[in-house]
């Protein structure tokens, strides 16, 4: 595909070299809805640098996934008459059926840097309830031959790493040595099935989390980043509950890729005189993964890993001794989800399943093993603008009695908190089932009002971070989110929209924990400023978790606001021209 981005100031075209997916400067992307679903999108994005940036679209546009990265190759030049691209995009990158006559969604955008605009191929209304099902279509694609993807990436890394030695402590002996072998392969067993398969895979092919404090006492989600978990990573997503539901919430999920070859979860106690060798993380001796979405409607993934036994090495006075800190874990995930309804409607389901192998006395506050499960569904009408949707899931964890005593003792539940008369701390179970689930109704398009409502809960014995994410349970919340926008520019400005928020919070055991209400409007004026503002009250406020088990604290009702601030952006209409080779 060749692509011209004309410019009549070709000599203020903005390069700017930088990583691949971190660009800024001019750039033009092409999308591609090969399964032409309406929901998913394959992007191909270049800079007028040369620099490749590459999207995976789901849910309509609502979710972007920068961390998948296919094999493909592009040029750019800068001109008299502006900057043109050039993409050649292997067919063993796209996933589509085996039809004779295909048709695909496709979109071209382009953006020009230094007035902030973006060109369209087809026209995106300003009223539009999404992004990939306002793609137009791409025809005549005749006889496509499928290609069978078969990639094989062997790799070996040595590594020497030397720092000053530690006087007495024999691990810490002025130098460090590893040698470490693995392998990443994927295969297609269709053109749209993909089975991807590593052994003992590469923590240094990515790069390293942000620094983060966990100041409140709860986890923190980290984004995946391996490449055999990004693969149709949007297949195994199950979000717990709609993102209008409020922060606390909107990273609950059935399946959390990073559990699998996590840090190990034991640390052996230790005395003064000794010293220790613990592994940073888990060995992941081998997965497999098949996973893809059919012509037909079904997105399919399943999922095996197996994690292997590690043990921290101590050393007390010439003597070593070994100790467990993970054991030999099993992972499953399975999920099946079908399309109906020309696209418009989807139902499907998930299934988890971690099993730990024999746990020592150490590990013996780990759940011997954990299910988690659920269905979903989805349905839109009048054009995907209006859509009611939900879900339900469940959890079942089995262990020792330790194990039970500390998830129901853990900062996500806090049986033992003062005052909580609707949880006990129960010190002889041995198993815990909890329940959860979403649902909402709204409307995204179509006119000048938008609006998302809807409730979820968290049962107290609701657990899934064995192979998910969850901040906490016992919870039960309602939310309301309108929108209002303008659609047409008037004398004074050129759109305006308005939000209304407020969310309301209880426990099970029927106390009234937050009620929070927030409104905000922005403004584009007619000389293309921005300016925005917008207050948030919370009049109830209090918090089961803060005391770590004490007694439900009340909290001062707060106010918080912001003001207006300015940003300057310029618009105008330039001509985007393609050809298909």
């Amino acid at each position: 595909m060749g692509i011209q981005c004309l410019d009549n100031e070709p000599e203020k075209i903005v390069k700017r070299l930088s990583r691949r997916d971190g660009f800024d400067g001019d750039w033009v992307g092409i999308f591609i809805d090969s399964y032409h679903d309406k929901r998913t999108a394959f992007g191909f994005i270049v800079s007028a640098a040369g620099v490749k940036g590459d999207v995976f679209e789901s849910n309509n546009g609502g979710d972007e996934d920068a961390s998948w990265n296919p094999i493909w190759y592009t040029k750019t030049h800068v001109d008299a008459e502006g900057w043109t691209a050039e993409m050649k995009i292997p067919l063993s990158q796209l996933k589509f059926g085996k039809s004779k006559e295909q048709v695909w969604g496709f979109q071209v955008m382009r953006r020009h840097f230094r007035e902030e605009e973006r060109s369209v191929w087809q026209r995106l209304p300003q009223d539009v309830g999404g992004f990939v099902s306002e793609f137009g279509e791409l025809q005549g694609l005749i006889d496509l031959e499928p290609q069978k993807q078969l990639e094989i990436q062997p790799y070996s890394v040595g590594s020497v790493k030397t720092y000053e030695a530690e006087e007495g402590n024999p691990f810490r002996d002025g130098n460090d040595g590893n040698l470490t072998v693995g392998l990443d392969a994927k295969i297609g067993i269709t053109n749209d099935l993909t089975m991807d398969v590593t052994i003992n895979p590469d923590f240094g092919q990515v790069e390293a989390d942000p620094s983060a404090i966990a100041l409140d006492g709860f986890q923190i989600f980290f984004e995946e980043q391996r490449p055999f978990f990004v693969e149709n990573k949007n297949i195994f997503d199950y979000r717990v509950s709609s993102s209008q539901a409020g922060n606390t919430f909107g990273s609950d999920n059935l399946f959390y890729s990073r559990r699998i070859g996590r840090s190990p979860q034991g640390y052996p106690e230790v005395s003064d005189t000794e010293f220790i060798d613990q592994p940073e993380n888990t060995n992941i001796i081998g997965a497999a993964k098949f996973s893809g979405k059919t012509k037909n409607g079904w997105s399919i993934g399943v999922l095996e890993s197996v994690t292997g036994k590690k043990q921290a090495t101590i050393w007390n006075e010439g003597e070593y001794r070994k100790e467990v800190v993970e054991p030999l874990t099993n992972y499953f995930v399975g999920r099946l989800q079908k399309d109906f309804n020309n696209r418009n409607t989807f139902v499907g389901g998930m299934v988890t399943a971690t099993h730990r192998g024999p746990l020592t006395q150490e590990l013996d506050f780990l759940h011997k093993s954990a299910y988690s499960g659920g269905f979903d569904f989805k349905h839109q009408w009048n054009d995907r603008d209006w859509y009611v949707g939900g879900n339900f899931v469940w959890s079942h964890v089995e262990g020792s009695e330790a194990a039970i005593q500390n998830t129901q003792e853990s900062i996500a539940h806090l049986f033992q908190r003062v005052g909580a008369d609707h949880v006990e701390l129960d010190v002889t179970k041995t198993a815990l089932t909890g329940t959860g689930g979403n649902l909402q109704l709204g409307k995204i398009g179509n006119g000048h009002w938008k609006f998302e409502t809807g409730a979820t809960w968290r049962s107290p014995e609701l657990e899934l971070n064995d192979i998910g994410f969850q901040r906490q349970a016992d919870d039960i919340r309602h939310y309301t989110w309108v929108g209002y926008q303008t659609l047409k520019p008037d004398n004074t400005f050129r759109k305006v929209g308005i939000n209304y928020n407020h969310w309301g919070v209880w426990d099970f055991g029927g106390n009234f924990n937050s009620l929070m209400f927030n409104t905000n409007s922005w403004q584009n004026w007619k000389n293309n400023w921005f300016s925005n503002f917008g207050f948030s009250v919370e009049p109830v406020s209090y918090s089961n978790y803060v005391l770590r088990g004490g007694p439900r604290l009340r909290q001062s009702p707060q106010l918080s606001f912001w003001n207006c601030s300015l940003i300057y952006m310029v618009y105008k209409s330039y001509r985007l021209e393609f050809t298909l080779n």
